[in-house]
């Protein structure tokens, strides 16, 4: 076996770190994007368009192993492989023995094109990227036709030093970083039968709609979503916990993407987290007085200066001396324990947008819709993703719970009362659960 050289080891950058050492079970760090198409999909005209856009992304082309002290990538120069889609997302992807050691799939089934990574490659915007870029060699676009789109690279351009960085250092600034304490929040189903199947409630609605009504409360789409969740764990919490003395805050974790703000082209992750949320042993809150508290805080979390403080949070850690050196045998139950409790915990569940994406007109014409789902934990069994195209956006709520789907069904129904037009679709075998 050849072996490998030292200048082939690629470090996870630094927001990657706590993922391998924390992969279990009922937590498997994957993430999809699907575009269903208008047509059906060709299997071998989509492993050939696979293989010509992973040239583009080298950065994904690569395996995951174990060293002494950290986790760290090699370069995979395995065949790459498409896998029929299963009717159930965000299953777990073995890094030694799952997709010829890739750390993403690519999926087809019927009308529908995805994929699926290991959340230690990337985040949901360079994810978003490789499907764009896929889809554009899949349907044959040329330069020309691809151009204008940010998120589209051009296969026979050579890849940047930028979109291989690692933009957490790039950005790092020394300064004091603050690991503040907070409390439990509350979580949903803690005595709900639950399994490690991912079961899907997609609810697809208007953009102009959303955006209208979150336009008249003076709201961003994502700000009002938010506002519903937390609207409707409070009422959930009030329902199941008999006496206030024992209600917990409710937060739900926010991804703020700060490519923007930072002005970074890479295709690692860069994400950044805004926790949002209310504290009901303060009393109970009227939807309104949810909105301004999410409105404010949002506002007040994502901006350079606060954004740098978790940049610097999240690099510090990697560079205390006890830390970088301590073997990785003992590094993964510390890892464990930082994921809870300044991760899972802290948090109820979180809402993931990617946004409103444009397509080249050329796909425009045979992309029906996308969708955006995250992977549950066995702390937050219900979480939830949003992504809208061609006018209209895709509410997606991944769960491990069993039966219950109460959660889902009041924000939905909050949605219809309002008068947004919602249409469900779901995974689950009976849909009556």
């Amino acid at each position: 076996m050849r072996r490998q050289n030292n200048d082939e080891l690629i470090p996870l950058d630094n927001s990657a770190i706590i993922y391998p050492p924390t992969v279990a079970r009922y937590n498997s760090h994957i993430f999809r994007i699907a575009a269903r198409l208008k047509v059906d999909v060709d299997p071998k005209r989509l492993l050939k368009a696979a293989e010509v856009t992973l040239k583009r992304y080298p950065n994904f082309a690569v395996s995951l192993h174990q060293g002494f002290y950290w986790y760290y990538f090699l370069p995979n120069r395995r065949p790459l492989e498409i896998y029929e889609d299963s009717n159930f997302p965000c299953g777990y992807i073995d890094r030694k023995k799952g997709a010829n050691r890739y750390l993403f799939k690519v999926l087809y089934r019927e009308r529908t094109i995805a994929v699926e990574f290991f959340h230690a490659l990337t985040d949901g915007t360079g994810a978003l990227s490789f499907l764009k870029t896929l889809l554009a060699q899949y349907f044959g676009l040329s330069r020309k036709e691809m151009e204008g789109d940010p998120h589209i690279l051009y296969p026979q351009d050579p890849p940047s030093l930028e979109e291989g960085e690692d933009s957490f250092e790039r950005f790092y600034k020394p300064r004091k970083a603050l690991f503040a304490s907070q409390t439990e929040a509350f979580h949903l189903g803690k005595r709900a039968l639950y399994t490690d199947r991912v079961e899907a409630i997609s609810a697809r609605m208007s953009v102009e709609e959303l955006k209208e009504l979150s336009s008249f409360h003076q709201a961003t789409i994502t700000e009002f979503l938010v506002a519903l969740l937390i609207e409707a764990l409070q009422t959930i919490q009030e329902e199941q916990v008999d006496k206030e003395r024992h209600y917990r805050p409710l937060r739900v974790q926010v991804p703020i993407n700060v490519r923007r703000i930072f002005n970074s082209k890479t295709v690692r992750n860069f994400s950044l987290f805004t926790a949002v949320g209310i504290d009901p042993r303060l009393g109970h809150y009227e939807f309104e007085e949810i909105l301004e508290q999410v409105k404010y805080q949002i506002r007040g979390g994502v901006n350079e200066k606060q954004l740098s403080l978790q940049i610097s949070r999240n690099v510090v850690g990697r560079r205390i001396p006890v830390i970088r050196y301590a073997p990785n045998v003992l590094k993964k139950p510390f890892m464990k324990l930082l994921s809870d409790f300044y991760g899972d915990k802290l948090f109820s569940m979180t809402l993931s947008n990617i946004g409103n994406i444009t397509l080249p007109e050329k796909l425009e014409g045979v992309v029906e819709r996308l969708d955006f789902f995250l992977s549950p934990n066995k702390k937050n069994k219900v979480t939830s993703a949003a992504i809208g195209v061609n006018g209209y956006i895709s509410l997606n709520f991944t769960s491990f719970l069993t039966h219950d789907t109460e959660f889902e069904r009041r924000v939905l129904s909050a949605l219809v009362e309002r008068g947004v037009a919602v249409e469900v679709a779901t995974n689950r075998r009976n849909e009556g659960e």
